[in-house]
């Protein structure tokens, strides 16, 4: 039956990764925390949602890891230290500590994301290794961006 269950929810992802289900409102990156902690940050363009979710899964078999929650978004970006989540995350189900040599798949969504998505991230322990504070990691090692870089990208998505 779970075997069932995972080809189900593959395809359901293959299906809204080929973008028939949702506009891309914002973007997804890793940084640093200043102790070292990686975190992930959210920043999105246009209408503030009311819900913010997270969800973290393993690449290659789409196997849930965890899944966050927030309602408080602030003014256009939020972030999630993995190590130390702040009380204002809500862990709805997993754990987020990660492991070396697997391809995690992060996605982000607003309100209950039938509509959009923020934005998805696919990313190696090993390739943000050498992130450092002040960087912000969007999926390939050439783009690295500075926190205002970073929103920049996102904002030009409404734009």
């Amino acid at each position: 039956m779970s075997k069932v269950l995972r080809l189900v929810a593959g395809l359901a992802m293959v299906g809204m990764l080929t973008g028939c289900v949702q506009n891309q409102v914002g973007n997804v990156g890793l940084t640093r925390s200043q102790d070292g902690g990686l975190n992930i940050s959210v920043a999105w363009c246009g209408r503030t949602p009311h819900l913010l979710t997270v969800t973290i899964m393993v690449h290659e078999s789409w196997k849930g890891v965890a899944k966050f929650s927030t309602t408080r978004v602030g003014n256009g970006s939020v972030t999630l230290d993995l190590d130390s989540p702040s009380s204002d995350w809500k862990l709805v189900s997993g754990d987020s500590h990660l492991r070396p040599g697997i391809t995690y798949y992060v996605e982000a969504f607003p309100d209950s994301g039938k509509e959009a998505i923020v934005s998805q991230l696919t990313f190696t322990l090993e390739e943000v290794a050498s992130l450092r504070p002040g960087q912000v990691y969007v999926g390939d090692k050439n783009d690295l961006y500075t926190w205002n870089e970073f929103l920049e990208s996102a904002n030009r998505l409404c734009a």
